[in-house]
């Protein structure tokens, strides 16, 4: 039996099996390691807008420590953001980025002072720099080429409804690096909830012809996220 095959035969097991494998590896000293965030920013690169005194950072543990004693929602969230703050840092310092735009942040963008494109205004909104209220789904969006360093989306793709190839041709146009994450392989009570069963294949395929720098793992499953990382998109 393949992989593939037996991944399908133990789906049905999940529930009862993820807790026990959980609890094997905390009784023989397995536990997954807390995750590792970036350290609090010395400097960090200054907006390319003029004469904004905005700096653009990764989140910190602390920022996130502070929005999940506010809100339930970051309860289960650590692992995946704190890899996508680590990558989202590795960009600025390996590019020097200095402007960003996030889709959809719950409460607060995964990088400090980038700005925010949100369908509506969001409540309680912290740490970015300027909100744009708009429909993603709708384009062009109201950029203009290259308007941005780095693009980032985390949880966000899965409920853009059928248009991830026009929003991704989007963020090719308006950025020139991204973080994308999405859901992968998450079996779900209703089959019409925009996080049944995405596929590795499938999310590949909202960004073809453009292929990831690289694949990283958010959290393993059951809830598992993958994290795609494009760089320099406006050279390809």
């Amino acid at each position: 039996m393949d992989v593939v095959r037996l991944k399908r035969t133990l789906r049905p097991l999940r529930p009862v099996l993820g807790p026990v494998w959980n609890l094997f590896r905390r009784s023989t000293g397995q536990a997954a390691r807390p995750p590792s965030w970036p350290s609090p920013p010395r400097a960090g690169r200054r907006s390319a807008h003029a004469g904004d005194e905005v700096l653009i950072y990764p989140m910190t543990r602390e920022q996130f420590v502070a929005l999940r004693a506010d809100d339930p929602y970051y309860a289960d969230r650590e692992q995946y953001m704190a890899a996508a703050a680590r990558t989202a840092g590795h960009l600025i310092s390996r590019h020097q980025l200095v402007s960003a735009l996030e889709l959809g942040p719950y409460r607060q963008p995964i990088v400090t002072g980038s700005d925010v494109i949100e369908l509506r205004p969001p409540s309680g909104l912290r740490g970015a720099r300027r909100l744009i209220v708009h429909d993603a789904t709708s384009v062009p969006w109201p950029f203009n080429d290259r308007t941005y360093d780095l693009f980032v989306a985390l949880q966000v793709f899965e409920h853009l409804d059928g248009h991830q190839r026009a929003v991704f041709k989007e963020v090719c146009r308006i950025a020139r690096h991204a973080v994308i994450s999405v859901p992968i392989d998450w079996e779900m009570r209703d089959p019409t909830n925009c996080h049944h069963m995405i596929s590795r294949e499938t999310a590949l395929s909202w960004f073809a012809p453009r292929v990831p720098t690289r694949i990283l793992q958010g959290n393993p499953a059951p809830k598992s996220r993958l994290i795609f990382v494009f760089e320099n998109l406006d050279k390809r």
